[in-house]
């Protein structure tokens, strides 16, 4: 099986950063993956969604780069959503209990209502 490298861009919808993964996020890649979130929480996003869409395979190397984000986000209030894991991901953060941790959402769509709403609940009046 040929590996798939990661591939990573960034987009805005809404006032809503979203980081788009695309490949297989694995040791190999992981730094790559980190760079990613890093550049978007440096750029003064606390609630970041990333789409897991396109995401083939993800080991423990990017699981533990997304509980450093949560880390990075939580002392400034953020979340961390993601949207469109695969079954094998969903597993993984079922197993593990991540998903008490970062918004989980089937699908883009879903994702981006549910931060506008809570980004307008976060607003102060």
């Amino acid at each position: 099986m040929e590996k798939i490298p990661l591939a990573t861009y960034t987009e805005e919808v809404e006032g809503i950063p979203i980081l788009n993964a695309v490949g297989e996020i694995d040791l190999s890649t992981a730094s790559i993956f980190k760079k990613a979130i890093g550049d978007v929480i440096a750029s003064g996003y606390n609630h970041v969604l990333i789409d897991m869409t396109q995401v083939v395979f993800m080991d423990s190397s990017g699981f533990g780069t997304l509980l450093s984000a949560i880390k990075i986000l939580r002392p400034q209030n953020g979340t961390l959503a993601l949207a469109g894991c695969n079954d094998a991901v969903n597993r993984m953060l079922d197993i593990t209990r991540l998903n008490t941790l970062f918004h989980v959402y089937p699908d883009r769509g879903v994702a981006l209502g549910e931060m506008q709403r809570l980004q307008t609940i976060a607003q102060p009046a």
